[in-house]
Parts: structure tokens; sequence; C-alpha cells
């Protein structure tokens, strides 16, 4: 499979402004990864590996607060692992939905760089090999990127029609900005995303 960076470049040159690269992104998220979408091409079998990104319904009842000011209805996620907790399980992720476009852009891409070797094996012979120890690696992979912000606990039982992302769509969520986030305007998340980059 191609670098990611190849995929990027392919990409741009195949359309006219970053403006046809969200449109046509968009329409492809939602027609293979949407609510109805055909999805990819592996099938999710209930079963998260650390280090694929997955896209679902989260239908929790719970609303925005003072202590959550929004909540995603359909996020894209990158997995990183479960924690048992008194209240159940808690599924962790990097919510990709709420990292401005430039740094949702970055994660990616050092994610992809890091890691290729096993991307690769898996995209060769559609496993389901895990990144190993992919949370406690963030913190220094990820630096100067605030991830930290965008990393999100979701209780699996309001995830609906997950599915998994196509490592050769990676180089689309980027330019996706079609959500389901209620409360905070999508601006004001980012805002507040970069306000808390470190210095």
């Amino acid at each position: 499979m191609k670098t990611l960076e190849e995929q990027i470049k392919e990409l741009r040159n195949s359309f006219p402004s970053l403006s046809a690269i969200s449109t046509d992104s968009n329409n492809i998220f939602q027609s293979k990864y949407g609510p109805n979408g055909s999805g990819g091409k592996a099938q999710f079998n209930g079963v998260f590996v650390p280090g694929k990104i997955y896209s679902s319904e989260y239908l929790t009842k719970s609303k925005p607060s003072k202590i959550n000011s929004y909540i995603d209805r359909s996020p894209i996620f990158l997995y990183l692992k479960t924690d048992k907790t008194q209240n159940g399980n808690v599924l962790y992720g990097l919510n990709l939905n709420v990292i401005p476009p430039d740094y949702r852009g970055m994660v990616i891409l050092r994610i992809w760089n890091q890691f290729s070797n096993i991307i690769n094996e898996n995209e060769k012979t559609s496993g389901e090999q895990p990144i190993p120890d992919l949370y406690n690696s963030l913190k220094i992979l990820l630096n100067g990127t605030g991830w930290q912000n965008s990393l999100t606990g979701f209780k699996p039982d309001f995830l609906r029609n997950v599915k998994i992302v196509d490592y050769p769509d990676w180089v689309r969520i980027p330019y996706i900005s079609l959500t389901k986030i209620e409360g905070q305007t999508i601006p004001a998340i980012y805002n507040d995303y970069r306000s808390k980059l470190n210095p």
C-alpha cells in the first residue's frame, strides 16, 4: 500500500479544491460508514482492535451539560483501549470529529507512519493485528497535537451500527465535515481544542 503522504498527494491532485475533496469525502463516508451505509471491506465482529478507526452511532440518552458541553451522536474514533469501571466498561478512543482538520491530519499521519508495518500487514491479509500498547505510546508520538483534548470515553452498550473504516479511506478523514454533534458548535469545539494546545 502507498504511503499516506503519497495518498494525500494523489487525493489533492484529483480535485480542483479542498472543498471538493471535503464534499466527495463526506459522500463516501456517508454511503459507506453512515447509519445505513454498506460498510468497508472488513465487517465489525464485535471486537474493537487498538489502532483501527471506527464509525458508529452513539445512542446515549445523555444530554450536553456543563461537564460535557457536547455529545457526538456519530463519532469517528481511533480505538485505544477498554477499561472496567464500577459503572461498567468504558471504551476509550480519540474522537477524530472534534480535532481541527489540520491537527486531525497530523494525528493520522503520525499514527500511520509509526505503525505502517502493522497497517500494511492488516491491509494485505485483512488481519486484526492490534497496535501494541497504543494508548501509552501517544504521549510521545502525538506530542504537540493536543490529542488529549479528543480523548473520549464511550459506553459500548450505546454504540450502534459500528463499522471499521478501511485503511485507504483514512486519507479522507481530515476532510470530513459532516457531524452529528449536539450542544457546543464545531467552531467553538475547535477553538477550545486549539486554546488547550501546549505552548
